[in-house]
């Protein structure tokens, strides 16, 4: 699924326990595309614009196989190889713009604070490189810039990006990328303007809602996955807007479709702490620390809730003060 096209223990018994909803994880899959994809671009492929015939050179064996190291040290997680590797491949063949999205891509996964800034500007400069007409290419780089503005704090910026990939995308006749709506709602809380990113996580869960494709057990995995972090973040932004009785209500909604949702457990056992139902917490609380594999242990950390996990201020006041006294 193209970034424009979509645009993550009770051992008493052998039951299986919840597999978690992991909201970082959905993000990864979703707004990040696999690296050895990202190089196979010379060859073809999933969306990716394969090179055309100035960019051939006497040096094939020598990029495929700096194509191989590079997938293989990112799979590796070895990500400096990685970027030696896509480096080589960018002085190889300076015309083409895969090799500079390939290096942002890998810049992000990365995850280190410091690279973000440095995969914006290859971002930038791959946006240079592409056609004014390659709107879906246009799409999917600005989509990906603005995660990786997200990554340096920089919301403005991302939102920027966000919108302008969703314009760029609707031009080519694409549908909206339900990831880079959720994208753009979680910036527009970060800019605290709840209303307006409650109305993107609402558009994002419609857009998974609606979302076509082969009905294969992936596709639908990847589609209720999505549903379901979308519509989590559009609850708990309703808690921020004062309506905390709708809020709840929607998380109890999104926790029966997807039980091994953490962040819907972590969030009912605040609400229902905050309603003066303490058993009813213990019990939501219970379930995500001991019956859901990833457990709870991210969720007692109040820097990690607000600042990775980026939940909106007032719930992260209800969980801190049910975890005060649990």
């Amino acid at each position: 699924m193209s970034a424009t096209a979509r645009a993550s223990v009770v051992v008493a018994r052998p039951r299986p326990p919840p597999r978690e909803v992991s909201c970082e994880s959905l993000a990864r899959h979703g707004r990040r595309r696999a690296i050895s994809s990202i190089v196979a671009v010379a060859a073809s492929t999933l969306g990716w614009r394969a090179p055309p015939p100035c960019f051939a050179t006497s040096s094939d064996e020598e990029i495929s196989s700096l194509r191989a190291k590079a997938v293989d040290a990112f799979s590796s997680r070895d990500f400096p190889a990685a970027r030696d590797a896509l480096r080589r491949l960018a002085r190889l063949e300076p015309d083409n713009p895969s090799w500079r999205e390939a290096l942002g891509q890998c810049y992000v996964d990365a995850g280190e604070e410091s690279d973000f800034a440095s995969a914006a500007e290859e971002f930038s400069l791959a946006l240079k490189m592409i056609d004014d007409a390659d709107l879906e290419s246009r799409a999917r780089i600005l989509s990906n810039r603005a995660l990786a503005w997200e990554g340096a704090g920089r919301w403005d910026d991302a939102l920027g990006d966000y919108d302008a990939a969703l314009a760029a995308a609707s031009d080519a006749g694409l549908p909206p990328d339900p990831y880079v709506l959720n994208s753009r709602g979680k910036c527009l809380a970060s800019l605290g303007e709840y209303e307006s990113a409650r109305d993107a996580f609402l558009g994002s869960a419609r857009a998974f809602g609606d979302a076509g494709g082969v009905n294969t057990a992936r596709n639908n995995k990847i589609r209720g996955d999505g549903y379901t972090f979308a519509a989590s973040n559009a609850a708990l932004t309703l808690a921020q807007l004062g309506d905390v009785d709708a809020a709840r209500a929607e998380m109890e909604k999104v926790s029966r479709r997807a039980p091994g949702n953490v962040d819907m457990r972590a969030g009912l056992a605040a609400i229902y702490w905050s309603e003066g139902r303490g058993e009813d917490a213990e019990r939501e609380w219970e379930f995500a620390c001991d019956r859901i594999s990833v457990g709870c242990s991210k969720y007692r950390s109040r820097e990690w809730l607000t600042n990775v996990r980026r939940w909106p201020p007032k719930m992260v006041e209800l969980l801190d003060s049910f975890l005060r006294v649990s």
